[in-house]
């Protein structure tokens, strides 16, 4: 039994994610007018009414197709990890649920590393413009004190994440060390300070800017109207491969 389907290694890593199937780029004609949705991201942004909506954009990255192949997830893993990102006493690499745990475990695997993660509990449900809005907690398993930790995470971007963990950590006198991930498309290189003041050093595999938008904006506008978005992309994600077929 394999799960490999696609040759390793391949130089461009979001190519070997787009042959997991985890890659969509919303196609559109010669006028640039678009043969797809748009998709909705996590990240949200406040209206003048204190209203809170999604960003929207062209490229999404589904992680999770990845996850699915044991040896995909162990060839990014080892991407990342260098000796130069050892860190003394460093205990593991705690993953931010749900798109951080698969590579945070394995790469607790690759190093000897310990793996935990904290649970989401949900403090509003989604509507049809917005997702469900959540809390973290450690339920299962929580950091010891003293314990120094890597934040692993799929995909980041608005950095929302990294202070409710650290908040969450300081709770049991737990520290944040660094963030890994496999895409960094957020506006911050090679670090990222966070509200308590710590600098913290982002190591990725990728490093690439996508552009997002306000649903207002006069360059998605037509789309919003139209009800050309999907809002939760992994639940949907039929949508985009019908929509990069029809294209090819």
């Amino acid at each position: 039994m394999t799960s490999k389907i696609i040759p390793i290694p391949i130089d461009d890593p979001l190519e070997l994610l787009r042959r997991c199937g985890g890659y969509y780029e919303c196609p559109k004609d010669a006028s640039g007018k678009r043969l797809g949705p748009l998709a909705g991201y996590a990240g949200k942004y406040e209206t003048s009414n204190g209203n809170k909506l999604q960003f929207v954009g062209d490229v999404y990255v589904n992680f999770a197709k990845a996850e699915r192949h044991g040896d995909v997830l162990w060839h990014f893993a080892n991407n990342l990890w260098t000796d130069s990102l050892e860190v003394d006493d460093l205990t593991g690499f705690v993953g931010a649920p749900e798109g951080g745990k698969a590579l945070a475990v394995t790469l607790a695997t690759l190093t000897g590393g310990q793996y935990i993660f904290p649970e989401k509990k949900v403090t509003a449900v989604a509507t049809i413009n917005s997702r469900e809005e959540s809390e973290m907690v450690f339920d299962r398993h929580e950091p010891e004190p003293g314990t120094l930790w890597y934040l692993s995470e799929d995909v980041i971007n608005n950095m929302s994440t990294p202070d409710k963990i650290d908040e969450l950590m300081k709770q049991y006198q737990a520290r944040l060390v660094g963030i890994i991930c496999f895409l960094n498309r957020s506006v911050h290189d090679d670090f990222y300070t966070l509200k308590s003041g710590q600098k913290l050093p982002i190591i990725s595999v990728v490093r690439k800017q996508f552009g997002q938008y306000r649903q207002d904006a006069p360059e998605v506008a037509a789309d919003i109207a139209a009800g050309n978005v999907v809002w939760k992309p992994k639940n949907e994600w039929a949508k985009f491969e019908s929509a990069m077929a029809k294209a090819k």
